[in-house]
């Protein structure tokens, strides 16, 4: 059963309505074409770009475009990100409850899927510990053949600093009453190790039991880097 609820709003900027899916927190729209989404046939050649929210979604979407289209800025900048890449809306309601679900269960659960489909399973810390190695892996996946010098432009034009400031990736194109980039802008930092200056020691601590208990049974193994 879906569980309605209101409107959210805060500092007047307007919220969509949630209710869940299978004991899943989404956007209402999201739960109304909800039949549509899970009869969907992808076709052998689709691709899917499946992350977890604040997790590279975006940065990923742009590197797949320009692989896509060998290169062309021009093309890539034919229409914003949510545009360009179909996607499953989500929101993030002020609510007791974690939208998307678990963290742990989305990258255990397609950890373990990688050894029954075809999956290229990426990490953020590699992309931004070597860019280039890790778009020319995805490239290879995609299956095409790209040279240095196309690589090294995918990688300059996906790097977070051209990315913040290119309307055609960084949110800017969305009306300010659904998301006030004033309040906090969507592309933020784009570093790794930042929970330092957030966490405290105890938060720290908490969350590496609750990291532990959660990982113990799975052999994904997430290479944290700080800096």
């Amino acid at each position: 059963a879906l569980n309605k609820m209101e409107d959210l709003k805060s500092e007047g900027t307007s919220r969509m309505a949630v209710d869940y899916v299978e004991g899943i927190l989404q956007p209402t729209p999201t739960c109304d074409t909800w039949d549509q989404i899970w009869s969907f046939q992808a076709r052998p050649d689709d691709l899917l770009i499946s992350t977890y929210p604040k997790a590279g979604t975006t940065w990923m979407q742009e590197i797949v475009d320009l692989i896509q289209n060998g290169g062309d800025v021009d093309q890539s900048q034919r229409a914003p990100t949510h545009e360009r890449f179909p996607f499953i809306e989500w929101i993030v309601p002020s609510l007791g409850s974690v939208c998307w679900g678990s963290w742990y269960d989305h990258v255990k659960g397609w950890w373990h899927a990688k050894d029954q489909h075809r999956i290229l399973y990426l990490f953020y810390e590699d992309m931004k510990e070597n860019p280039k190695n890790e778009i020319q892996k995805l490239a290879e996946f995609i299956g095409k053949s790209l040279d240095d010098k196309v690589l090294d432009k995918i990688v300059h034009h996906t790097s977070f600093s051209v990315m913040k400031q290119n309307p055609m990736a960084n949110y800017t194109s969305i009306p300010a009453e659904f998301m006030n980039h004033l309040i906090s802008p969507f592309m933020r930092k784009g570093v790794v190790g930042d929970w330092k200056n957030h966490f405290t020691v105890a938060q720290n601590e908490r969350f590496d039991d609750d990291y532990r208990k959660n990982m113990a049974d799975t052999t994904l193994t997430l290479h944290f880097r700080f800096s």
